[in-house]
């Protein structure tokens, strides 16, 4: 009676990883004195698939391992020379993205990640500044008045009788999405308001975003002051990139998941599109701000499909 293989024995006889798939059948063949159909046949390869396989590697085209690597700490020439200056920048006070534009003025470019690696290192903790009424130093956001008021549920009375704007083609979609009954699909999704902006208005600011092409990071300053962003999600002014960004942190896989299937069943009975056209990907986690560990970090913001949910 043949012996029972050990426990652990499939991982020789059973290779999940390609490379390792192909090893064992090679060695099967060179030291067990197996045909090219048997050893092929015990790593699961045709006859041809193992002569292509003893071919590649008699002709050194078949690398199996990686390389080691080199022993000793691993150096990043480029933190390494701009080291000394990033410290000095932060001791003069400036945030990661002043400190990166400033070096890429200097001709010694470092992105943002790696500043801010080289200040974690270093024990620098995370720059705070003040309410100050000065506009935003951060190139990202070149002008931006820091005094805009709180955004709120709008005020007709208050509102203007006209305005001038650059986004009146916002307001374009607005008969679509009342036929389509937005307030109801985000009822259905589930998506969290707040004690000052409802639902519906924070899923709007962020559809603004997505039927601008704005990034939040850089440009959303430029439709806060617009009067008919703010008008198309109800509101006397749009959320700010921070408030934004901690919204969308609240948002689960789930929530997409149930307003997508509201709106196919919505589109498909108001004649808008069939079973087999009513499928498209709209993500309102793709938000970004300035500091996304505290999205990803945050307890209330939960994994995406491949890691960390996207801010």
């Amino acid at each position: 009676m043949a012996a029972k293989p050990a426990p652990g024995a499939e991982y020789f006889t059973a290779p999940a990883h390609p490379n390792q798939r192909r090893y064992e059948a090679l060695r099967a063949y060179f030291t067990e004195d197996l045909t090219v159909e048997q050893a092929g046949a015990r790593a699961g390869y045709t006859r041809s698939s193992m002569a292509s396989l003893l071919r590649d590697f008699r002709a050194g085209r078949l690398e199996l391992f990686a390389p080691p690597g080199r022993p000793g700490p691993k150096t990043a020439p480029a933190k390494d020379r701009a080291r000394a200056r990033v410290l000095e920048l932060r001791r003069a006070g400036l945030s990661v993205h002043e400190i990166s534009a400033r070096l890429r003025a200097e001709d010694t470019p470092l992105n943002r990640t790696g500043v801010g690696q080289i200040l974690a290192e270093e024990g620098f903790g995370r720059l705070l500044r003040g309410p100050a009424p000065a506009a935003s130093t951060s190139p990202a956001t070149a002008g931006r008045d820091t005094r805009l008021p709180r955004a709120a549920v709008i005020d007709f009375a208050a509102f203007p009788a006209r305005a001038e704007t650059r986004l009146a083609g916002l307001l374009l979609a607005l008969p679509d999405l009342v036929a389509l009954d937005l307030p109801a699909l985000t009822r259905a999704a589930g998506y969290p308001g707040t004690s000052v902006i409802p639902a519906v208005s924070w899923l709007l600011s962020l559809l603004a975003l997505k039927l601008t092409g704005t990034r939040l990071v850089s440009h959303v300053d430029d439709l806060l002051t617009d009067p008919a962003s703010a008008l198309f999600a109800g509101l006397s002014i749009l959320p700010k990139k921070s408030a934004l960004t901690d919204y969308s942190c609240r948002l689960a896989h789930d929530h997409q998941q149930k307003f997508l299937a509201a709106l196919d069943k919505k589109m498909i009975s108001a004649g808008l599109a069939t079973a087999g056209e009513a499928v498209f990907d709209l993500d309102f986690h793709a938000v970004m701000h300035w500091d996304m560990t505290r999205c990803w970090k945050s307890t209330t913001c939960p994994p995406g499909p491949s890691g960390p949910a996207r801010c």
